[in-house]
């Protein structure tokens, strides 16, 4: 079996690969607690709701998924001959040639900091509205996202199964609130107008703005390869990233298209656009306390904040591991490329994640940016269309990798369901940045930053890969 293996070792005393004994559940529960269920529904969801096709939304969902897994399937497939943790970087390179695959590195690194730092930006806010709504003192965002990054990055700087457990409790709690409500909707029979049809409507599927309402539904998927990351310290990393991944993207799709129609169904499908544009961000405190009362309604705003808390840690864990992926191939600074020799975790690179990210919420503070209309609306926007251009990446280089050996894989695993999941990710992309302003805050300064930016990180493959001929190298 033909594998892509590290070239570049490192010095002796050093070690630049993690180890673990991480399971499917383990993996699985840290790619859902990424994609921070309760914070979506209570963020991108209403946005979806508001500013896309309404009544329609969960159809965006489900084809989001569908799309996705046509992803999954060739991405999966893939992963015996890539033996790397590098994730997007690995596959790319191996499918597309070095080059690419440096290029690709770098837009990882740019487009996942700029989405961890959104989540700090709403950790920060969030933490700040629940210490008030206890009668607390109302203090600058900064302060709580600060408190936030350094627990974070203490989590981070040990092993990874210390952050699996905090997970674990924090997951069950966001997601067994949720259930709870759309059950209790559902029971009920929906809200006065009844359980919503617009699912299965085709009027309400087209109406409004479609597009839009498939570009949050991308949002609310944004980390369905870190099972790949993961891949060093799994028992079976093979088995584990195939079945982490397909159960991750599933369970998460599933429970968004339902979580939908649930709020929908809850306020009604004639209702549900004035319900979202009049106050997005309150509309699931509103659905919650209609229909779980008050102490549902005061669940909310904690589990949100934890729910943040549990995304910002799982991202805090993928970059760290994209760091010292990245420094072992001279991509990066040699020394972040160092394993603790206690806590078996990527020490180094989780302190320099943890120092840019002050770094720039420092400057935003400098800058007297805002947290939400600027910072976290800029930051997202660049994390998002970088992320669906990586997705685009990795389905290609699968297509590519195996157009000349099927190495005895299946003519649909390696040709039809990457070329039609690269088909649907296209369609995504061009919908993004045809509808960039949004993303950007309309502001078109920030749309043209955002665009050199995604291109200036590409470009720097076949720079660096000139320039440091040694750097990036893999069989």
């Amino acid at each position: 079996m033909s594998t892509i293996t590290d070239e570049n070792p490192l010095p002796a005393g050093e070690s630049g690969r993690l180890h673990g004994r991480l399971g499917v559940p383990a993996v699985s529960l840290m790619i859902i607690a990424g994609a921070a269920p309760l914070c979506v529904v209570g963020g991108p969801m209403a946005l979806g709701l508001s500013l896309g096709n309404g009544a329609g939304l969960p159809m965006a969902y489900l084809a989001t998924l569908a799309v996705l897994l046509l992803f999954v399937i060739g991405f999966t497939t893939m992963t015996p001959f890539v033996r790397s943790a590098g994730a997007f970087y690995s596959y790319v390179h191996a499918g597309l040639g070095r080059f690419a695959g440096i290029g690709t590195g770098y837009l990882a690194m740019l487009s996942y900091t700029c989405i961890y730092i959104g989540l700090y930006v709403l950790l920060g806010t969030g933490a700040d509205a629940l210490v008030q709504s206890y009668g607390g003192p109302s203090l600058p965002w900064w302060l709580w996202a600060a408190v936030g990054l350094g627990l974070i990055s203490f989590l981070g700087y040990r092993n990874v199964e210390v952050s699996e457990k905090v997970l674990g409790v924090l997951l069950v709690a966001e997601v067994g609130l949720i259930l709870v409500l759309d059950a209790w909707i559902v029971f009920q029979g929906g809200g006065p107008e009844g359980l919503s049809r617009g699912v299965v409507s085709f009027k309400e599927i087209f109406s409004g703005a479609p597009g839009v309402a498939l570009i949050f539904a991308v949002l609310s998927f944004i980390g369905i390869e870190a099972a790949a990351v993961f891949r060093d310290e799994a028992k079976d990393p093979v088995r584990t990233v195939r079945r982490a991944t397909i159960i991750s993207v599933t369970v998460v799709g599933l429970f968004y298209a339902f979580t939908s129609w649930a709020v929908i169904s809850g306020v009604g499908d004639s209702r549900i656009v004035a319900a979202a544009t009049a106050d997005p961000e309150g509309l699931l405190s509103s659905v919650a306390v209609q229909y779980l009362g008050k102490v549902g309604g005061d669940l909310v705003m904690p589990l949100y904040v934890t729910s943040t808390f549990a995304a910002a840690l799982t991202w805090h864990n993928i970059l760290s591991r994209y760091t010292l992926s990245l420094s072992s191939r001279d991509l990066l600074p040699r020394r972040l490329a160092v394993v603790h020799p206690k806590h078996g975790s990527p020490h180094r690179g989780s302190v320099a994640v943890m120092a840019v990210v002050a770094g720039v919420v420092g400057l935003a503070i400098v800058l007297g940016l805002n947290p939400m209309t600027q910072l976290y609306t800029w930051t997202s926007g660049l994390g998002s269309v970088g992320y669906v251009i990586l997705l685009v990446l990795t389905c290609s280089a699968v297509l590519a990798f195996f157009r000349n050996n099927a190495h005895g894989t299946s003519v649909l695993r390696r040709l039809v369901a990457p070329l039609l999941g690269l088909a649907g990710l296209l369609a995504i992309l061009v919908v993004m940045l045809l509808n960039l302003d949004l993303l950007a805050g309309d502001d078109d300064a920030v749309s043209t930053v955002i665009i050199v930016l995604l291109v200036g990180a590409l470009a720097l493959g076949p720079i660096v890969g000139k320039l440091r001929p040694g750097a990036g190298r893999q069989e």
